[in-house]
């Protein structure tokens, strides 16, 4: 191993270290990731989000924060890809926001679920344009998003009459754009997660970063659909760990299972690394499959892990309860199990 990345390796684990120790404060006393992606920042972890061949480091990144805290490596995910987004906007884009989302200053918000399910050929996106000088007014609504802080960034979808489709960043705090309050959720609370509207929004041509919304799309969602992989992998590494610290007579009928999905979970990972190394070797039904069979895993994983603590995992604190909360939101996560499902059946 250079020595480069025995550094990164060390600063990795130095960074995973802090979001463990607040993973329980941010699950049960309504605390926010700021301050776990605020520390990943400075850092210097958000960096590979701006480098072409930064996937395998931001894919491990979110891996390994996920075997600490799930709620954390969701945050990072939206964080990281907003991130990488604005890479790909105008020199005036990039300026004003890339050093504060890199070192994790400012937060980042993808809102780019609707623009997926157009793409995909699942309905239009709601958030309509309008000409406005040399940029857009935007109105409509984004029924799902995280890290909706009051000074976070936000890239979404949004398409004019003509049939031409965005892809926009806009400040949470601009004016028009109103944030519901985030409701009380089982699980991922500290995400900030909410529905907004906007009305009659502001974006100056500086602040489009595609005119081309399908083109952006193809270009976006392989880096896309692995780093949610990761946080499906991380998550089961830890259910599994948890589990196999089970002991005694009533641990060993699960023996087997622990055996499987140890392995399928193996499995998953390599594929995901591999994939993260080189993804132009995968097709998109690959990485489909890959994130559906990731979400699985977690799943069953996290169940059983829940299974063998046996009666301590139903208590709030206990990290295997708040595993078992988490995963339950992955078959729901945009793109949700059925999307994934109705694409991968177009290309069987």
């Amino acid at each position: 191993m250079t020595t480069a990345l025995t550094d990164r390796a060390a600063v990795l684990a130095a960074a995973t270290k802090a979001v463990a120790a607040r993973a329980a404060v941010l699950d049960e006393q309504g605390a926010d990731v700021r301050t776990d992606l605020a520390g990943l920042g400075a850092a210097g972890l958000f960096d590979a989000a701006l480098s072409d061949t930064g996937l395998p480091d931001v894919v491990g990144l979110i891996d390994e924060v996920a075997t600490e805290s799930l709620t954390v490596a969701f945050s990072t995910w939206a964080h990281v890809m907003a991130l990488t987004y604005l890479g790909q906007g105008s020199p005036q884009l990039r300026e004003v926001h890339l050093d504060a989302l890199r070192t994790g200053a400012r937060i980042g918000v993808t809102a780019m679920a609707t623009g997926l399910k157009q793409v995909a050929g699942l309905g239009q996106v709601p958030v309509v344009a309008r000409p406005h000088g040399d940029g857009l007014r935007v109105s409509g609504p984004i029924r799902w998003a995280s890290n909706l802080f009051d000074d976070a960034v936000i890239v979404l979808p949004a398409r004019d009459e003509s049939g031409t489709s965005f892809v926009v960043a806009i400040d949470a705090a601009a004016p028009g754009v109103v944030v519901a309050p985030p409701p009380t959720l089982m699980a991922l609370g500290a995400t900030v997660s909410s529905s907004l509207r906007l009305e009659d929004v502001v974006v100056r041509r500086a602040q489009i970063i595609s005119a081309d919304l399908a083109t952006f799309v193809a270009g976006i969602r392989p880096a896309f659909l692995l780093a949610q992989t990761a946080f499906c992998v991380g998550v089961t590494r830890a259910a599994l760990a948890g589990a196999g610290r089970a002991e005694g007579v009533l641990a060993d009928p699960f023996a087997d299972d622990l055996t499987a999905l140890s392995e399928q979970a193996g499995a998953l990972r390599h594929r995901l690394y591999g994939f993260a190394g080189d993804p132009a070797r995968a097709g998109i039904a690959e990485l489909i499959r890959l994130r559906l069979d990731a979400a699985s895993t977690a799943l069953a994983a996290t169940r059983l892990e829940s299974t063998l603590v046996g009666g301590a995992g139903y208590a709030h604190g206990n990290s295997a309860n708040r595993r078992f909360r988490e995963a339950a939101f992955l078959p729901v996560q945009s793109p949700s199990e059925g999307q994934l499902r109705w694409e991968l059946s177009r290309y069987e």
